[in-house]
């Protein structure tokens, strides 16, 4: 017999079911097969997606899992469920990345003190993003200031934690599509 001869008429044990057996696990034991078979830990399973033009979104802290809201006119952070607008359309304008609030119409941006605010009717330039993702997962946003990208996070004003566009140390989000 050869070495690379290949019987045509393999041994089995005959099946006499008419339904398959296997069961598909659920998603945390899968979950935990994939972590288990990852030696170096790095699976991470997200429901985040890469932001795109055309499609909406949910934009969600990494972190503390609030999403970016407007409400009453200002642009903050809320547990998900509550009052405000958090659904925004991702646009494309000479290659730069804008989010249009779905209620309001108006574009996420920034005022003088580079704090976040949803006021202008056009994708302009103080509503020009950037995303990057990290190596963790998840993305930081980038706006223009002067020359450079800042990474949009927390910063306090006058004992008040708001959301701007700071140097660095910036929100990890998730773009939860819609």
């Amino acid at each position: 017999m050869a070495l690379n001869y290949l019987d045509p008429h393999p041994m089995s044990e005959p099946d006499e079911s008419t339904v398959c057996g296997a069961m598909t696990p659920p998603e945390s034991e899968a979950a935990d097969f994939l972590e288990a078979q990852d030696p170096l830990g790095t699976t991470k399973l997200t429901s985040s997606s890469v932001p795109w033009p055309g499609s909406t979104f949910i934009i969600r802290s990494a972190s503390s899992g609030q999403v970016l809201t407007l409400c009453d006119g200002q642009v903050i952070l809320s547990q998900p469920g509550g009052r405000g607008s958090i659904h925004w359309a991702c646009v494309d304008t000479k290659g730069w990345l804008g989010f249009r609030n779905v209620v309001s119409g108006r574009f996420l941006g920034h005022d003088n003190g580079g704090r976040l605010r949803c006021t202008a009717d056009r994708h302009q330039e103080w509503e020009k993003f950037c995303v990057r993702m990290t190596p963790e997962g998840g993305f930081v946003l980038l706006m223009t200031h002067w020359e450079r990208l800042w990474q949009v996070g927390i910063t306090v004003d006058r004992g008040v934690e708001k959301l701007a566009k700071i140097g660095d140390a910036g929100i990890v989000w998730e773009f939860v599509k819609i």
